[in-house]
């Protein structure tokens, strides 16, 4: 997975996670850390709370979904 960001907290920095055999990498610009993947499981975790810590803090109240099915027509 890569992505580049584009904020003007941060200069645009290409950041890549890939496995590597048992370890996770993960760079950021040309800076590459490996850990093992419970360490980056533990890392993705802080990251997810924080940003939505960051999004709720913003006023930012939106759900994941954008609509619902209706499934009237499921029965079994």
């Amino acid at each position: 997975m890569s992505h580049s960001t584009n904020s003007s907290l941060l200069s645009q920095q290409r950041i890549d996670v890939s496995a590597e055999g048992d370890l996770v990498a993960l760079t950021i610009g040309n800076a590459t850390i490996k850990m093992p993947y419970e360490t980056a499981l533990q890392l993705s975790q802080w990251l997810r709370v924080r940003g939505k810590e960051a999004k709720r803090r913003a006023g930012d109240m939106s759900r994941h979904w954008s609509a619902l099915a209706i499934l009237d027509g499921l029965k079994g």
